[in-house]
């Protein structure tokens, strides 16, 4: 991996930039400030294959095949589509122990958070790279907005219990 100064990983830095691009409100600052800081305190390493491939959205499978690269985000049509793809993946990486309705993570219930407490470019920056891919395809349409926001505070949520 390509290491910048201060021993900070490339995709570490791209992602970032990438992350923070084009808004999300002060919510998305601190979650994208809270994997940072989980991040730089695993020296920005983490295992070469993520977990949770089988659900994952077809959109970031193509991402990681392209090494994690900027470029243009993936044409998101159907944003309920989406969302729906999204809730299916991070319930199956989420730990077991989570208090569920459907396909959706009650945030109740204790327990290890290793199941999704991956670093490096293949632990939560997927996770999040889909949040901010989700958020650009909605284009401010706030009567949509509101499902994204609920998905935001659960990955808020899973990273104050990894932290």
């Amino acid at each position: 991996m390509v290491e910048e100064e201060g021993g900070v990983q490339k995709w570490a830095a791209d992602a970032q930039v990438n992350l923070l691009a084009g808004g999300g409100g002060e919510v998305w600052a601190k979650v994208v400030n809270m994997w940072w800081k989980r991040e730089e305190a695993n020296k920005f390493q983490g295992p070469a294959k993520g977990k949770g491939v089988s659900l994952r959205p077809k959109e970031v499978s193509g991402w990681v095949s392209r090494a994690h690269s900027g470029g243009p985000h993936p044409a998101i049509v159907d944003t309920i589509s989406f969302a729906v793809r999204w809730w299916n993946w991070w319930g199956s990486i989420n730990p077991e122990w989570q208090v569920r309705k459907g396909n959706r993570l009650l945030r109740e219930g204790e327990g290890s958070w290793d199941p999704v407490a991956q670093t490096g470019p293949n632990g939560m920056l997927n996770v999040l790279i889909c949040l901010r891919w989700w958020y650009d395809a909605l284009k401010g349409d706030e009567g949509a907005i509101g499902e994204w926001k609920e998905a935001l505070s659960d990955v808020e949520w899973a990273l104050k219990g990894i932290m």
